[in-house]
């Protein structure tokens, strides 16, 4: 008796016809983790180049010597992680810069509105004031910001004994 004929191979399929069904979530899964990490990056990096610029470094300078502000909000006052706006610097030595922060202090909030221009390397501020959560609006511009960058009028008050001393910093 002879053996009967070989049975045809059926086609050997290929990876990805029989991985398919967890390989397509993981992919999808591994795209959307990949765009997320791009945007917290490009958030991270916004937030970095805003906070480290002159016209939020004054802001926020001016805010924390502030002693009406400090009435209102309380102390220390802390910026928020991410602050909204735009900032434009030309090679000419121009730039506009426009903020809203996020202030907290250990009293209430209050939001930061800044805006600034720069003319021949100088920075001016025509705009720099902080709503607060009572809608009150403490104006934290200067006559003469050239002056008002050397002055900390609430140290001043400390040092002459007609404020209170700053509150002990808790150990984190």
């Amino acid at each position: 008796m002879t053996p009967p004929p070989a049975l045809p191979q059926a086609p050997s399929n290929g990876w990805w016809s029989r991985h398919w069904r967890w390989a397509m979530p993981l992919g999808v899964l591994a795209c959307v983790a990949a765009l997320v990490g791009v945007v917290w990056l490009a958030l991270a990096q916004w937030s970095h180049w805003s906070r480290s610029s002159e016209p939020y470094q004054e802001a926020m300078r001016r805010a924390r010597c502030s002693i009406e502000l400090r009435h209102v909000l309380g102390e220390p006052i802390q910026d928020g992680y991410l602050p909204s706006g735009n900032m434009q610097r030309s090679a000419d030595g121009t730039g506009y810069s426009e903020f809203v922060v996020d202030l907290k202090g250990s009293k209430g909030t209050g939001q930061l509105f800044l805006e600034a221009r720069r003319e021949e390397g100088r920075w001016d501020y025509p705009r720099m004031y902080v709503l607060t959560e009572t809608s009150e609006a403490i104006d934290l511009t200067a006559l003469d910001d050239a002056e008002a960058a050397k002055v900390c009028a609430l140290q001043e008050c400390r040092e002459q004994n007609h404020c209170l001393p700053a509150p002990p910093q808790p150990l984190d």
